[in-house]
């Protein structure tokens, strides 16, 4: 059965998501965890087909261009999304890496990349030194916190040894694949069944904060609160990275698809087509890659669930993370 919101019909889908049965591999309908070792395993949460509108109406006061025209996105297959971003743990028990060995092989690696047509190292894109101590750049590091310092190209290579492992295992899904969530996907996850601008409700913003944000999201209005150990300058105080799942999750049980890090989306960053559109996966090329939700040190503005950024596939920061989907193969 349906659920109407507005003029825009979501699927219920057809079992909840929260329930997990014993199986070998992924049940749609049902929540999944990969095994990754002892100490980690990734938690997916089942989002049901159905239609939504992708964007900002007209009216909407604090949409910017970019989110126009919306459009009425459908999806005929439903997904798995990460229920948090991938976290360091999760990271290092696939990669072997933790985000200060993530950050050192970053700052080493000569490799010229395309940085809006100029071609440079990820390394002097980031005005960082090679010969630096890496604790300069860095916020806190236990495995509760999301791995940042990943580009695009980094959680396009962890998408793929997962795939060669489940596949190796005999998990992976006919016709499904782990990989970045298209950005209609993340945007539909997030809204979970809503059309206001964050998945809580409307937003009113005073004084640089948003109320609505305070249980959701960690942004730049507090951030700060309670912050203790290295961080980064966020407004008159010192904020960085929180462990995931601290906050409150949207209906389908995802945490932090608002704040915390900016999260990377498979798709290149153009303008909206709007009209209709079936299982978008966005323009066929482009310079720079999407990624949606806001940071620790964004504004309330960033927060909304149609905001948009986007930056090249190379630049990785301390902003930025990701969250895995196992989702049709294109």
């Amino acid at each position: 059965m349906g659920m109407i919101f507005g003029s825009w019909v979501f699927c219920a889908g057809c079992a909840s998501p929260d329930v997990k049965v014993p199986s070998s591999r992924p049940v749609a309908g049902r929540a999944w965890e990969i095994p990754l070792d002892d100490q980690a395993t990734l938690d997916l949460q089942w989002i049901p087909a159905g239609t939504f509108a992708m964007g900002s109406p007209e009216a909407d006061s604090f949409a910017k261009a970019d989110e126009k025209p919306q459009a009425r996105v459908t999806l005929t297959k439903g997904f798995w999304i990460g229920k948090t971003t991938v976290t360091i743990g999760q990271w290092k028990s696939m990669t072997g890496l933790g985000v200060r060995t993530q950050l050192v092989q970053m700052i080493h690696d000569d490799t010229l990349y395309d940085f809006d047509g100029k071609q440079e190292t990820a390394r002097d894109h980031m005005r960082f030194s090679r010969d630096a101590d890496p604790a300069q750049y860095l916020a806190r590091e236990f495995d509760s916190l999301p791995i940042y310092f990943v580009s695009w190209n980094d959680a396009m290579q962890y998408c793929k040894d997962l795939n060669e492992r489940e596949r190796a295992a005999g998990r992976l899904p006919a016709g499904y694949e782990y990989n970045l969530p298209t950005e209609a996907q993340w945007e539909y996850a997030c809204r979970a069944g809503t059309t206001d601008a964050t998945y809580a409700g409307p937003m009113m913003i005073e004084n640089g904060k948003a109320r609505v944000l305070d249980d959701l999201a960690w942004y730049s209005g507090n951030s700060t609160n309670g912050y203790t150990g290295k961080g980064f300058k966020v407004g008159g105080g010192t904020g960085g990275p929180h462990p995931v799942a601290q906050k409150q999750p949207n209906a389908w049980g995802l945490y932090d698809m608002t704040g915390n890090l900016w999260q990377w989306c498979r798709d290149w960053y153009g303008k909206y087509p709007g009209g209709d559109l079936t299982d978008p996966t966005g323009p066929a090329t482009g310079t720079d890659r999407v990624n949606r939700g806001g940071s620790f040190g964004s504004g309330p503005r960033d927060e909304r669930s149609a905001n948009r950024a986007k930056n090249p596939p190379a630049e990785a920061s301390a902003y930025r993370g990701f969250r895995i989907a196992l989702c049709p193969v294109p």
